[in-house]
């Protein structure tokens, strides 16, 4: 594999992983009385997860400049590419 689709994939995944960690630390802090499984769930049944996990992506802004500020850009491309597809992704549900 090339540089440039290593460095892609390599900020497809920082983007995937920061918008779970963004998920679970606002799940943490919204709702400590709860576990995050039963939270989790919970936030299903309700269908505000898909909410939520659109409200963790909100991190990759700084993961994304920080790569541009170093000159990574295939790697800010990665992570743009990853909420673009988290957002496509959660347009397809909401309509079906």
């Amino acid at each position: 594999m090339n540089n440039i689709k290593k460095d892609i994939l390599i900020g497809a995944l920082v983007g995937l992983a920061v918008c779970l960690l963004g998920s679970v630390l606002y799940i943490l802090i919204m709702f400590p009385q709860y576990s995050l499984q039963s939270a989790f769930t919970k936030l299903k049944h309700s269908g505000l997860l898909s909410k939520v996990i659109t409200l963790g992506t909100l991190p990759n802004v700084l993961i994304f400049h920080l790569f541009i500020k170093r000159n990574q850009v295939y790697k800010a491309r990665g992570v743009l590419m990853a909420v673009v597809v988290l957002a496509v992704v959660f347009a397809i549900l909401k309509f079906l």
